[in-house]
């Protein structure tokens, strides 16, 4: 018995001995490895916050730790509690890579989800798939959008993942995170995939109304500077665009270059103070209100101005996140102190414009202030912390804008009274003058006898010039009746619309003589052949108007009824060619040094057997246009006119054909130059331009009403300007 229970009590020592090395080892574990409550995910839940408690977490100072060094019990011991952490470190620093893990386990129905992590340039989360490997993705501010695990812009500014969470194990996530420009952040949290595509739904909606409001505000502030050439108008939009360029690169819409989208949203803030500081400067009248404190700002305008032209060209050769953050926090410094000190003179300078910008820069602190203290989780939001900041912008611009709106009503008041003060002036000067007048009036009397001398002499004289006004007048009635019955004459020898009737059904001429007689006249006759019947058509431009142009108007009729219809000669360049040889020769030009001419746009039309026009055409410095296919086209003239000077290194004057096809429905137009010389009340041509831009705009309408139209046209232009030039502009549709 003493043998047994010796053996026994031995037996009982060791279990003692064993459960106490199992609990001393399981002590000495727990110290090593500090382990953080388990986030239970429970059944129905869609959205779970601040598990930031729940992290373990270590920073390294090397980022090139791999993963399966990581998650090796030999790194266990590294990890300590995120709370712990954070007491000693509030707040990460830039050049550490950070390391953290944190276990889920899922009691609900739900395996997929989307983990919030937090803010980095680089972040990196291993977690298990459906297999249970583990799977390595990426997200963060210098990744690329195509790598990054979900592409969708930044909600609640932190970088998401989706999540595997198996209901049947526990699920361990490692995270590695990494800052670069901006400290890195954690701010993890789980929510369901419909909650994140619901809020990333609403942050597109909310920016949509902001950019849209913004490019409202943007676009009408940039007519009204075109309209009244106030800089104050540019440098609002500037400053409103610049803005508008920050949030649209802040919201991670070009994340496929990340350094230049955050450069951009970078440069476009800086940017922004420097039009805040000149639309303030232009708003209040500066140089007057706060007249010593103006200079300052004008000079730190110049220099920051200075400042980032130079940082963008050095950027552009090295993206330097260090001198990046050096910059930002500068500007950020003097920006603020500047704008905190003009905000206090302008309140004391109690000017009424100063006030709207005062509230307006209060509405925008006001904002700011309240998105960066919702960022650091002071303030506890459920919406995005920027929406704070955006209020206030926008709050900001409008003020501005109703500002702008009471600036020019002050103008216009302004203007009134400087009118009021002015008649004011003006009735004191009649007084005054009416004072003076009477002073005058004696002397005037005084010399009134003398006046009645020499009106009686003037009055003689009167009737002798009056005597010789009636008879000029005569003989003025006598040349205008003989012009008048000239101009009968010329009539007579235009085309007669029937005959232009037979070939064109729609059609237009206008004839506007400068003078009762022209130099310009239109010439119509028909050919017809064994096969096919062509119109002759031609508006023809001779030099000088009234008289002098009437007589080479008969010359240039005389020489067409000879060259076409006597001599069947139907070529329109040799037409051309025939009656330059014929006015030299008729009017003796080599012998009289007479340089008479003519300008001439001719064509031959032709109906062919597939329902298709023919269209021969020659030109002395008078172009043909014509619409085919609803566009306009043109067939330029020979550089050269009919008769006239001879140049001295001309051998022959030639003249050449251009020929085209035209369909059924197409027009063409045959003008002399009268209608592009006409002048406007700007002393400015007519011009071509406004010819092919006025044909185009009534390519659509019949041929009476392109006729209406260009007539109107041509009259809205010469508004109370006297014609130059005799105007023929002749338009047929096929």
């Amino acid at each position: 018995m003493k043998i047994f229970h010796g053996i026994r009590w031995n037996r009982e020592k060791k279990k003692l001995i064993v459960i106490f090395l199992v609990f001393l080892s399981l002590l000495t574990y727990g110290q090593q490895i500090p382990k953080e409550g388990i986030v239970i995910v429970g059944n129905g839940s869609t959205e779970m916050k601040k598990l930031n408690s729940n992290l373990l977490i270590f920073e390294s100072d090397s980022a090139d730790l791999l993963f399966s060094q990581i998650s090796s019990s030999f790194f266990a011991s590294k990890y300590k509690p995120f709370n712990t952490f954070i007491k000693k470190q509030p707040s990460l620093k830039k050049k550490s890579t950070y390391w953290a893990k944190i276990t889920f386990k899922n009691l609900s129905k739900r395996s997929h989800w989307i983990l919030y992590v937090g803010q980095g340039s680089h972040i990196e989360l291993f977690s298990p798939d459906k297999f249970g490997a583990y799977q390595k993705k990426v997200n963060g501010s210098f990744v690329k959008g195509s790598k990054r695990d979900i592409k969708s812009a930044v909600i609640g500014s932190t970088y998401k993942f989706n999540l595997f969470l198996s209901s049947e194990r526990e699920t361990v996530v490692f995270i590695k995170l990494k800052g670069s420009f901006y400290s890195p952040r954690f701010s993890l949290e789980l929510v369901a995939p419909n909650e994140f595509y619901a809020k990333n739904s609403e942050q597109k909606i909310v920016q949509s109304i902001f950019q849209g409001g913004l490019w409202i505000i943007i676009f009408y502030n940039l007519i009204l500077f075109i309209l009244v050439k106030d800089r104050t108008y540019l440098f609002y939009v500037l400053y409103t665009l610049s803005y508008s360029i920050y949030y649209i690169m802040y919201y991670d819409i070009y994340n496929e270059i990340p350094e230049v989208q955050i450069f951009a949203s970078i440069i476009s803030s800086q940017v922004s103070m420097l039009f805040y500081f000149q639309f303030m400067r232009s708003f209040v009248n500066a140089k007057q209100i706060i007249r010593k404190w103006d200079k300052v700002i004008r000079f730190w305008v110049l220099a920051k101005s200075t400042i980032v032209f130079l940082f963008i060209l050095y950027k552009i050769i090295d993206f330097n996140t260090e001198l990046l953050d050096s910059f930002v926090v500068l500007n950020f410094y003097v920006d603020g102190s500047l704008f905190l000190i003009t905000i206090v003179l302008l309140v004391l300078s109690k000017d009424t414009l100063a006030r709207y910008v005062v509230i307006g820069s209060f509405f925008l602190m006001i904002g700011s202030v309240l998105s960066t203290i919702s960022f650091s989780k002071i303030l506890e939001v459920n919406f995005n912390e920027n929406y704070f900041s955006q209020a206030g912008i926008f709050l900001e611009l409008v003020l501005f804008s109703v500002g702008l709106g009471y600036r020019e009503r002050k103008n216009e008041q302004e203007k009134r009274l400087a009118q009021e003060e002015n008649a004011r002036i003006l009735k004191e000067q009649n007084v005054t003058l009416e004072r003076k007048v009477k002073e005058r009036t004696l002397e005037i009397t005084e010399k009134n006898e003398e006046l009645m001398m020499q009106k009686e002499e003037i009055l003689t004289q009167r009737d002798a010039l009056q005597e010789r006004g009636e008879e000029l007048q005569f003989a003025y009635n006598q040349i205008t009746d003989s012009v008048r019955y000239a101009q009968t004459i010329q009539t007579a020898i235009l085309p007669f619309e029937k005959k232009i009737k037979r070939v064109f059904d729609d059609y237009f001429i206008i004839f506007y003589p400068k003078d009762i007689v022209s130099g310009d006249f239109y010439w119509f006759n028909t050919i017809e052949d064994s096969s096919s019947v062509k119109a002759v058509v031609s508006a023809i431009d001779c030099t000088g108007h009234g008289v002098p142009g009437a007589f080479m108007s008969m010359i240039g009729n005389t020489l067409l009824n000879e060259t076409i219809n006597e001599k069947r000669i139907f070529d329109p360049a040799e037409v051309l060619t025939r009656l330059h040889h014929k006015i030299r020769q008729d009017l003796r030009q080599a012998e009289t040094n007479n340089s008479d001419g003519m300008d001439m746009a001719l064509c031959v039309v032709e109906q062919m057997p597939d329902q298709q026009y023919k269209l021969t055409f020659s030109g002395a410095k008078r172009p043909l246009y014509y619409i085919h296919e609803g566009e306009l086209e043109q067939l330029k003239a020979d550089r050269f006119s009919i008769g006239g000077e001879v140049y001295e290194d001309e051998r022959e004057r030639v003249f050449t054909n251009k020929e085209i096809m035209l369909d059924k429905g197409d027009m063409f137009y045959l003008l002399t130059d009268g209608f592009g010389d006409t002048p406007g009340m700007d002393r400015k041509r007519f011009g071509s331009r406004n010819i092919k831009k006025m044909i185009t705009d009534a390519k659509d309408l019949s041929m009476p009403a392109q006729k209406e139209a260009f007539e109107a046209a041509l009259a809205n232009h010469m508004g109370d300007q006297e014609a130059r030039d005799d105007v023929t502009f002749l338009g047929f549709k096929l």
